[in-house]
């Protein structure tokens, strides 16, 4: 007993030496913006650190190849939690933003090598360039040309964000008071839910629905901007294209051009489905209720 105590001391001890820089570290590229009080820094650190010990315990989870990459994409999903508690507008606006740079070909994204992301517009227009299609998306890349073209840099994507939400009021830009943190604080360490995991679990439900209740719900699905769910979904990288495919029974090569026209409104589901607009509703409903009861038995 006393050599198990102290192999996990010094595997602790190793575990905070080599994870509390590389936190401290995306804590402060991150949020160097934020005015952050220090009781919610230290609760990234924490939480961060309950995630990690929870990930290297478990026997069948594969082994992590890169140790600092993996801490480092675990403290900036930490961040991403904080920042959908305290200003969901934002962060809603971001998923937004991210899914136009990703398939607008105006748009350039590079990664840089410590993990931030930077935008600029295209210097040459790209053969066969691909756009977003719904109105909303076409708005949103418009203003998002608008800043790239009479900016003084580059901006990283948070800062693009931040002028959206400056400019468009959809969302205050992320400059977190103390009193506001203080407000809205997080839940104790080890209460919050990897939200990516909960998404897979959820999405995993949503493939095993009956065709037209599956169908009815996606073709459908909005938030609160009124933007296609599905579309922040493949952004986020939560679903992959071959995954949607299979879920809307499209050809893969087809999903982009198809997520361009979503959400659909109901006659059109109906229409697609042949049935009639209230039984699209009705299997919506019943969608709804079935996956609620499949994740409630999952808690």
């Amino acid at each position: 007993m006393t050599q198990t105590i102290s192999s996990d001391y010094s595997a602790d001890t190793l575990l905070v030496d080599r994870a509390l820089p590389v936190i401290d570290t995306v804590v402060r590229r991150r949020c160097r913006h934020w005015k952050m009080a220090n009781d919610l820094r230290d609760d990234v650190r924490a939480e961060v650190m309950v995630r990690l010990v929870k990930r290297l315990r478990d026997s069948e989870s594969a082994p992590i190849g890169g140790f600092e990459e993996y801490v480092a994409g675990v403290t900036s999903r930490v961040i991403d939690d904080v920042i959908r508690a305290l200003s969901p507008e934002w962060a809603r606006l971001k998923h937004r933003v991210r899914y136009v740079l990703g398939h607008d070909d105006r748009f350039r994204v590079v990664t840089l090598a410590d993990g931030r992301v930077s935008c600029s517009l295209q210097a040459v227009p790209l053969l066969g360039q691909r756009r977003v299609r719904t109105h909303a998306a076409d708005a949103l890349a418009r203003t998002m040309i608008d800043i790239l073209r009479h900016g003084e840099r580059e901006p990283l994507l948070d800062e693009l964000v931040n002028e959206i939400a400056a400019r468009t009021g959809v969302a205050e830009p992320i400059r977190t008071s103390g009193e506001h943190i203080a407000a809205t604080r997080m839940p104790d360490p080890g209460a919050l839910v990897e939200s990516a995991q909960s998404l897979r679990s959820l999405w995993s439900e949503i493939a095993e629905l009956p065709r037209r209740q599956r169908l009815a719900l996606l073709l459908n699905a909005r938030d609160a901007a009124g933007d296609s769910v599905l579309r922040l979904l493949v952004a986020e990288g939560i679903v992959s294209s071959c995954e949607l495919a299979s879920a809307l029974e499209l050809r893969e090569a087809d999903v982009d051009l198809f997520l361009g026209r979503l959400p659909l409104m109901d006659l059109a589901i109906a229409d697609s489905l042949h049935v009639t607009r209230q039984q699209v509703i009705n299997l919506r409903r019943a969608a709804r209720d079935r996956l609620a009861r499949r994740m409630a038995r999952k808690r």
